[in-house]
């Protein structure tokens, strides 16, 4: 069955390892979460690779890094292109995962990459980003982040204004990291969908990471996806064990009972933090998660919106129609 459907994950850290460890994507390494080869041996078809700007980068040198990264992705897929290519559309993830080769696109992690400029946005669309996580750990210009100081309230005049670009641009809205003022703030103001490339539920307790039951129901009235988060902290808070890999199913449950299957989605964050759940290597384990999900009776269409047809159908409703 996990052959038959596309497999798509949200959010994965590694251009930073490319960028400055001179990671070479196509060769299989025995660190790390994440390569080319056992991209492949997990069956996954698309990825958004995250450029994620650290703020010691703000003020001045945080678009530079960003457009760094992103090269970085692009030509990833470029030195491997027999078995991977840069993707800006569901078209081309359509067509490359036709060709077999996996589909890498870009997310930029942390609004600071904009220095401020709500007009960086569309720099980062022309380069081909896709994505933007409005917040990382630190509130910025235009937002509040979870965890981060209390600026704006939730999002600035500047937010307000960077929400309405990326929706005439036709980029994703990435609500991972934001404070819940920002959350709501931003559900209320876009015109589009939006995403939590990835993030938890509170299922197994709270963490300020993590979504509440009534963000889970925003996002479905909304019309957006939740990618679970597979760090080990996020989805067990709290508890001197690391838990087994079987509670990221229980978090993508969550999502489907209290929002509905079509906003349930993968945001594994690999490469992205420290501790996997017991039993995960990385992304050649993915299949363990689709077998879970198969264990616990869901399959056929159910099971391939999970897997990525989610991810699909945000980049058709947002992404392709804007280029349309």
């Amino acid at each position: 069955m996990y052959r038959d459907h596309l497999v798509f994950d949200g959010h994965m850290d590694t251009p930073l390892r490319i960028i400055d460890e001179g990671l070479d994507l196509g060769v299989r390494h025995p660190d790390g979460h994440a390569d080319l080869p056992r991209m492949r041996e997990g069956g996954l078809d698309a990825v958004f690779l995250a450029a994620w700007v650290d703020p010691a980068y703000a003020p001045d040198r945080a678009m530079a890094r960003a457009e760094a990264l992103v090269a970085a992705i692009r030509g990833a897929a470029e030195a491997h292109s027999d078995r991977a290519g840069f993707a800006t559309s569901a078209t081309d993830v359509r067509r490359l995962a036709a060709d077999s080769r996996i589909a890498f696109l870009a997310g930029v992690e942390n609004g600071d990459a904009l220095e401020g400029q709500v007009g960086n946005a569309a720099r980062l669309h022309a380069l081909g980003a896709r994505y933007l996580t409005l917040t990382w750990m630190n509130s910025n210009a235009f937002a509040d982040a979870a965890g981060g100081e209390a600026l704006h309230g939730g999002l600035s005049d500047a937010g307000r204004e960077l929400v309405a670009e990326m929706n005439r641009l036709g980029m994703l809205i990435d609500l991972s990291h934001a404070a819940p003022s920002t959350f709501w703030m931003v559900l209320e103001a876009t015109a589009d969908p939006v995403v939590v490339s990835h993030s938890a539920t509170e299922v197994r307790g709270g963490h300020f990471r993590n979504l509440s039951d009534d963000q889970l129901r925003g996002i479905a009235a909304n019309g957006g996806l939740i990618g679970i988060n597979f760090f080990a902290r996020y989805l067990a808070p709290g508890s001197d064990t690391i838990p087994n890999w079987a509670v990221i199913v229980d978090h993508i449950e969550r999502v489907i009972e209290v929002a509905g299957i079509d906003h349930a989605a993968l945001g594994s964050d690999f490469d992205g933090f420290p501790t996997l759940p017991e039993g995960l290597r990385g992304v050649e384990d993915l299949p363990r998660i689709a077998a879970e999900l198969e264990r616990r009776g869901y399959a056929g269409g159910d099971l391939g919106k999970v897997l990525g047809g989610n991810w699909l159908r945000l980049l058709e409703t947002v992404v392709d129609e804007a280029a349309r």
